[in-house]
């Protein structure tokens, strides 16, 4: 499988690695810290379902795990739901194989909105949030998305500092942007592998000035390979402390009681399924393309081949 450098996927290994951390301490462990999440439930009557799509739902619901994982743009700490969904990442977990697929789905792609009418897919998030999010992916790419994980990326500050910072290659340009948005102590000397602190990270991972937005996304994965390194080199007990500082942040509707046995087999074997992430982006850019309308950037592509692409990553087909 290609594998993208468009999309952030250690988000969900930096995920995995804490539920790891929480099972291998006990699940009543688990539960006292997934409570630390925000609950918010969806209208599952109202997620833009096929009648087609939920009988394939009930086919495949004991062999696969699915959510989508909205990571806000906000700027405001206190509230997440202030910006758009700056990145949207379907996770499937195959509890077989234990292969994980992470589909990546561009902030700007051109899709039609219910309601709202032909727009940028991440303003599905600003319009109606996680609701309207989840019912405009399933009703375009016929879909059967009922779970999300709300991930506000400035929460990841506290988590980036209490490791130590994050080392990132930056050139001139890149340096320039932060320097010229942060405070004289978070000022960078220069280009090169830099140990970057929260502030200075989530400052690199919002530049969309100095490439693309695709470029951006390469920004946040570098960021949170960095991450999840330092991380995954900590003991158990280090994971857990650092785990309150993500998972306050997290906004979802997952009932995690439901999944204590996939915890528990992802605790067991997490060698093999941290080593089947596979990512992808869906639309691709090979049938994707660029466009301006009424001076707005979009990413437009071919509706068809988007499906086929989701029938392969998605449903295993």
């Amino acid at each position: 499988m290609k594998k993208s450098i468009k999309i952030i996927i250690i988000i969900i290994t930096v995920i995995l690695m804490i539920i790891i951390g929480c099972v291998l301490a006990g699940y009543i462990y688990v539960k006292s810290k997934f409570d630390k999440m925000t609950y918010k439930p969806v209208d599952e009557q109202d997620l833009g379902i096929e009648v087609q799509t939920i009988a394939q739902k009930h086919v495949d619901v004991e062999k696969y795990t699915r959510f989508v994982i909205f990571g806000s743009d906000s700027r405001d700490t206190e509230n997440a739901y202030a910006g758009r969904s700056d990145t949207i990442i379907i996770v499937v977990i195959n509890n077989d194989t234990k292969e994980i697929n992470l589909i990546s789905i561009p902030r700007d792609t051109y899709v039609n909105v219910p309601d709202y009418g032909m727009t940028k897919i991440n303003h599905a998030y600003a319009y109606g949030q996680e609701q309207l999010s989840l019912k405009t992916i399933n009703s375009n790419f016929g879909l059967n998305l009922t779970q999300y994980m709300t991930i506000d990326f400035s929460g990841l500050i506290a988590s980036i500092d209490r490791v130590g910072g994050v080392e990132v290659t930056l050139d001139q340009d890149e340096v320039n942007f932060i320097n010229q948005r942060v405070t004289a102590e978070n000022k960078i000397a220069g280009p090169g592998t830099i140990n970057l602190n929260g502030i200075q990270a989530l400052t690199h991972s919002r530049n969309r000035y100095v490439g693309n937005d695709f470029t951006r996304a390469y920004r946040q994965r570098s960021i949170l390979i960095s991450l999840m390194n330092k991380i995954s080199k900590k003991d158990v007990n280090e994971i857990l402390s650092i785990s309150d500082d993500i998972l306050v942040n997290i906004t979802t509707n997952m009932d995690i009681n439901k999944y204590k046995d996939m915890f528990m087999e992802v605790a067991a074997d997490r060698n093999e399924y941290l080593k089947k992430i596979n990512s992808v982006q869906i639309p691709s850019t090979d049938y994707g393309y660029d466009s301006m309308i009424y001076g707005i950037y979009y990413f437009q592509f071919d509706m068809d081949r988007a499906k086929e692409d989701f029938n392969k990553y998605y449903y295993g087909e």
